[in-house]
């Protein structure tokens, strides 16, 4: 699921749709006995928010067979010795010790999910970042930077941090290009607003 505010800024793909889940629990939150997320998925996207069907073609990278495809169908589960599923990200993938212990490959794990979602915003699947949201994103991490560089003048440790923020607030300005090519209809302006009075 994704919602047209949710991005953050990548050192190596620029800006990314940040995901959330749509958590299926039957009986709760909307979810039917059944396990149907058909109220919870309308409801979602009655608030704007785009769901990522695992069936879209969309997700195939040029020419993959659907069968072995990396993201397309990326619902995947492992059973566990409870008899429950283990529902993963894309990338995910555990080794199981002698001793039993599962230990996930994480350094792995996030450098495929960030190539999903960058495909996620390159194939389409997702609407184009707003100009309004970068310049939000933008001025937040201006904030950031500021508000390291008041710290760190008697708190050296910092100097670390703020390096690395400066670093990201230059690419964040540098990829100004995509504020011109998002979809300019993707907002509007709503007017003046009304007058009217207000009990308190």
């Amino acid at each position: 699921m994704h919602y047209e505010s949710a991005w953050n800024y990548d050192a190596d793909h620029g800006w990314l749709p940040k995901l959330s889940k749509l958590i299926a629990v039957p009986g709760v939150n909307g979810v039917g006995d059944d396990g149907s997320l058909n109220r919870v998925t309308n409801g979602a996207t009655a608030k704007g928010g785009t769901v990522i069907r695992p069936e879209d073609k969309r997700l195939l990278q040029s020419g993959e067979d659907p069968e072995e495809a990396e993201f397309y169908q990326y619902g995947r589960y492992y059973s566990t010795t409870s008899g429950e599923r283990w529902w993963i990200e894309p990338g995910s993938e555990p080794t199981v010790t002698p001793a039993g212990r599962i230990i996930w490959n994480t350094a792995e794990s996030v450098v495929v999910f960030a190539r999903f979602r960058k495909h996620l915003r390159d194939s389409g699947i997702v609407e184009p970042i707003h100009p309004l949201v970068i310049s939000e994103k933008t001025a937040n991490q201006q904030a950031r930077v500021e508000d390291l560089q008041r710290r760190a003048a008697i708190n050296p440790h910092l100097a670390i941090k703020l390096a690395e923020a400066l670093a990201t607030l230059e690419a964040m300005q540098g990829q100004t290009d995509l504020a011109i090519k998002a979809d300019k209809k993707a907002g509007r302006k709503v007017g003046r607003a009304r007058r009217g009075s207000v009990d308190v």
